[in-house]
Formats: C-alpha cells, structure tokens, sequence
C-alpha cells in the first residue's frame, strides 16, 4: 500500500486505527470475534455464492439503497456504521423481523461515539473509532433521522465536540443494538452477510474513484477511513465484497452491474483480507449472539 492520499474535493481522513482501544472493547464483549460466533460454524460451501444486500434491502423497502454524503467533515465512522445497520435493517425486514425501514441519525453516532464513549480522547478535529462506534451503538443505541432532521453537518461537528444532547441520548436507548462483533477475514464476512449482518469496515486502504467493466474498484493509496460492506460473492473466477461508500453519488463512476449503488463498488477478496486485518470492522446484530439464522436465500 502506498503512501499516497487521494480523497476527492471535499472530504479526507475520518477514523483514526487505535488498537489499544479495539482490544479494550473486545474484552467487554460475550462474542469478542466472529470466529468465535455460531454463525461462523456454517460451512462456507453451504452459503449461497452470492448475496446481493441492496437488491434484498430494495425488495424488503421498496426503496432504493439509500446513498448518504458526510460532506466536509470527518464522521465517515458514522456513515460507515449506519450503511452497515441499513444491511442489518434489510434484513430483519425481509425475514420478517422488523416491520418496516427507517433512516438513521448519523450526527448521533459520531457525536456519541466521541464523546460518551470516547470521552473526547482524540482532541479536537474530526474522526472517530470503529469500535467507538460499535460500542456507542450496542450500549447506547440509534436513533432515526427524523428526531433531529435530516443530516446536517454543522450539527455533526457539534455533536462531535460536545456529545449527543441529554434528551436525544435518552431517546437512543430504546433502539439498541444487541450485539457487535469483530470481523477479520473475507470468509467470515462472507458468512456473516450470508446470516443478515451488516459489516462497517476501518481501514487505511484507498481506492481507485472508476469501476473495471465487473464493478470493481482498483486499490489505490491510503484512506484513513470507515465505509461498509453490503454483499459478497464467493466463488467464481473473481470472488469479493461490496462496498459501500458515505461521499455521495457523484464520487465514483464506471460500470454498475446489477443495479450496483452509485455510491459501491466491487473489491477483490483479498483487498477485503487486507483491510480486516487491520480489525476495526465490525459486524452488527439484531439479534443476541449472532445465531446461524434460517434466512430466505432466495429473495
């Protein structure tokens, strides 16, 4: 991986590798890591090939697989969390768990992520941790979009330097996350998209900004940053993951087979070995203890 930076216009690093703090969140955890889940005893050969998370999330809503935009400033741990609860959500939707879709708050999760549980340890600036995030989330809670209004970014950066207000942070927990759990290898991600868990993913790998004629993006410089994972494939002759991406639509162009989201793109499975080694990505649940669930693979 080289040095290089190549952000677009507009946006730049947003998570920040702290591995003290990854082990720290770990310990508390009855599932430190999905090796260690339920979900992870089902034999890779006995999972689909191929799970397409936007078009079950379109079926399951009737909507389009929402594309989100930071904007100028560095909450991408956020945005990437989000994306990979909009997975989670999908899901619940499409095996009948939950009743119906809406958009989160992301100002909440950076904010809460910062301050509540990272106690303003990174000082002033942007960025945050994804495990800050993940714990903000399964200790805390979210909550939808619509209790603050639509995202905002000078709300985000207030959020980010002072916490989540008293009467919102109250709200959050009664939508809690059950449970969140490291990821760090592409056949685990395989399995855990395969059972309906979404996947944010931290790292420094960089990307290529244009889609080969597959879909895929190309790795390229480095990217202090968080974004998401939202389907798989794992055979064939070029196996790997979505990503999904919070800079918009307009960032990334190129080929999109499948209807893949304007804002995603293919990476090759082992660009998504490299960036779960550096274990900040995690896979989120509805449900306790990530069980090997009995979901409709044919959607």
């Amino acid at each position: 991986m080289s040095d290089e930076t190549i952000y677009p216009d507009g946006f730049g690093p947003g998570w920040e590798p702290r591995p003290e703090e990854v082990e720290a969140f770990q310990g508390e955890l009855p599932i430190p890591a999905f090796g260690q889940a339920p979900a992870d005893e089902i034999p890779i050969e006995d999972i689909p090939d191929e799970m397409l998370g936007w078009k079950i999330f379109e079926k399951a809503t009737g909507k389009p697989w929402p594309v989100i935009n930071q904007g100028s400033i560095g909450s991408c741990v956020a945005h990437g969390t989000v994306n990979a609860l909009y997975y989670t959500m999908g899901y619940e939707i499409a095996n009948g768990d939950r009743e119906e879709w809406k958009p989160l708050s992301r100002e909440v999760i950076y904010g809460g992520s910062r301050i509540e549980v990272g106690k303003g340890r990174l000082g002033r600036g942007d960025g945050s941790i994804g495990a800050w995030a993940a714990k903000w989330c399964k200790e805390y809670g979210v909550a939808p979009e619509e209790l603050i209004g639509p995202y905002d970014t000078a709300r985000c950066k207030t959020y980010g330097a002072h916490g989540v207000p008293d009467d919102i942070e109250a709200k959050c927990k009664d939508h809690k996350i059950d449970d969140v759990t490291l990821v760090t290898s592409f056949e685990e991600a395989c399995k855990a998209l395969a059972s309906g868990y979404g996947i944010s993913i931290c790292s420094g790998q960089g990307f290529s900004m244009t889609r080969d004629k597959d879909g895929f993006c190309a790795p390229r410089g480095h990217w202090a940053h968080c974004m998401s994972l939202i389907a798989y494939r794992k055979g064939g002759s070029r196996p790997g993951c979505v990503i999904v991406n919070s800079w918009g639509a307009n960032t990334t162009s190129g080929p999109q087979p499948d209807g893949l989201p304007p804002s995603a793109w293919w990476c090759d499975a082992s660009v998504i070995n490299r960036i779960l080694k550096e274990e900040d990505s995690w896979a989120f649940s509805g449900f306790a203890g990530f069980p090997a669930r009995k979901l409709n693979w044919v959607i």
